[in-house]
């Protein structure tokens, strides 16, 4: 059973999200602060994270959670697009605006945790020089540890897994994840241009096709 740590500063919005989980057969640690948040990361394998709180922004909790690889659903009143682009970019799994669905929040949970266990097994490219370990939520460059957000994980997987198919951005937005986001397309391309980063001497595997989209491809060219 999933434990979700709910970072809510709104007390009746925090127990009524409590409630719905409960309901769904989660287990939930309450936070009201983000400095309370960050003493409990280590007890959560998702988080439901408002953006602004009391003590500090919400996007202090989100970086940690990232280092820590745990999965983090924003869950605010920001709906402008540099908000969404800076959660995203920061590793969130998803991005929902207030006033929402109990039941879509709910249901995007179960989506986002579904996505997070089945990751597995090993992905050698390039002989060996660059490997992805699923189950671990592990990259290896030259044999060394690069440290990845969820998202920047499951996005490198899901080209990967299919290697040498050219995939929309509209198509990752819904593959990765997991919902449509038509019209916030510039979120692939801010991830991607992290991943070329993180895989340094080897950022050709993900090549852009100008008009369609993007590929993982093991040829130089």
């Amino acid at each position: 059973m999933a434990n979700i740590l709910v970072v809510e500063d709104q007390q009746d919005l925090n127990q009524i999200i409590t409630r719905f989980l409960k309901n769904g057969g989660f287990e939930v640690i309450n936070s009201y602060t983000a400095k309370d948040a960050l003493s409990k990361l280590n007890e959560a394998d998702l988080i439901i994270l408002d953006i602004m709180l009391p003590d500090m922004e919400g996007y202090e909790v989100l970086k940690e959670a990232s280092k820590k690889g745990i999965p983090t659903i924003i869950l605010t009143s920001k709906s402008e697009e540099f908000d969404k682009l800076k959660g995203f970019e920061l590793g969130a799994e998803d991005y929902i605006t207030k006033p929402f669905s109990m039941l879509e929040l709910i249901a995007r949970v179960k989506v986002v945790l579904r996505r997070v266990k089945g990751l597995e097994e090993s992905i050698k490219l390039l002989n060996g020089k660059v490997e992805i370990f699923p189950k671990k939520f592990k990259l290896l460059v030259d044999g060394e540890d690069v440290n990845l957000t969820h998202k920047e994980f499951e996005l490198l997987l899901y080209l990967a897994k299919n290697k040498d198919l050219v995939k929309s951005r509209d198509e990752i937005l819904e593959k990765v994840w997991g919902f449509d986001f038509t019209g916030e397309t510039r979120t692939v391309d801010v991830h991607i241009k992290q991943l070329r980063e993180k895989l340094k001497d080897y950022k050709f595997l993900i090549k852009t096709v100008w008009g369609v989209g993007y590929k993982l491809s093991e040829d130089k060219e």
